[in-house]
């Protein structure tokens, strides 16, 4: 059984003068500890699906369920609970809170968990040397580059232990040597096992994936896996 199985989802945005179709039945099945590229135009529906796989856009239509749990049929709270378990978000914008250290901002997500505050800073600390950043773990954002910022936030996304990771656009900001090291960070996490789903409009983030979904008005319009994209590259 995939640990991702989406049937049939459909987004309506009605307001008093259109509707705007943004997913028009998308059906996809991802298999546990993919690393999954979502790529497309403006406007083909990228961000939408984002959204609902991280459960913060209900679906006008269509089912999403994320390791035998059907996202949508569960409560206000529940959905909640399962975003908290089971999801790490990493956006284009980072997302820091300014005046935390790059600790603290680490230790959010933590904050609702009943563990004592030595362990949730210790846990802090484990992922951010994991990720490269363990001498930074004091200094404001403002006083982190770029990709530091990115690095801190994806740290952020893993202090959780989710076993899926949502990403928008993680190297839409970044210069090109920087984009790289944090796409090969991603590869890195996938290897040691998570399955990451990342929106992007980096052609170049393409060699990273085992799988890439071009989704254009609002439908699969290509499904390649990296063999099929080395071979026609090739």
């Amino acid at each position: 059984m995939a640990f991702i199985q989406i049937t049939g989802l459909k987004k309506h945005y009605t307001s008093e003068a259109d509707c705007v179709e943004a997913l028009k039945g998308v059906d996809l099945a991802v298999v546990e500890g993919t690393f999954l590229g979502v790529m497309g135009p403006s406007g083909s529906g990228k961000s939408t699906f984002l959204s609902i796989l991280g459960g913060l856009a209900h679906p006008t239509s269509g089912k999403l369920v994320i390791d035998g749990i059907d996202l949508y049929a569960l409560g206000g709270e529940k959905l909640a609970d399962f975003r908290r378990e089971y999801l790490g978000f990493v956006f284009q914008s980072f997302n820091l809170v300014p005046y935390l250290t790059a600790v603290e901002n680490v230790m959010l997500p933590l904050a609702v968990k009943k563990m004592p505050s030595a362990e949730k800073r210790d846990r802090a600390l484990e992922v951010l040397k994991r990720v490269g950043l363990a001498e930074r773990a004091l200094h404001l954002p403002s006083q982190l580059s770029g990709g530091e910022q990115e690095r801190v936030a994806i740290a952020r996304a893993l202090v959780n232990r989710p076993p899926l990771i949502l990403a928008d656009e993680p190297t839409g900001s970044l210069d090109t040597a920087t984009a790289e090291e944090i796409m090969a960070l991603f590869r890195e996490l996938n290897d040691e096992g998570l399955t990451i789903i990342m929106v992007t409009h980096n052609p170049e983030n393409r060699r990273y994936f085992d799988r890439t979904v071009v989704l254009r008005d609002g439908r699969v319009a290509e499904d390649e896996s990296a063999a099929e994209t080395l071979k026609a590259a090739g």
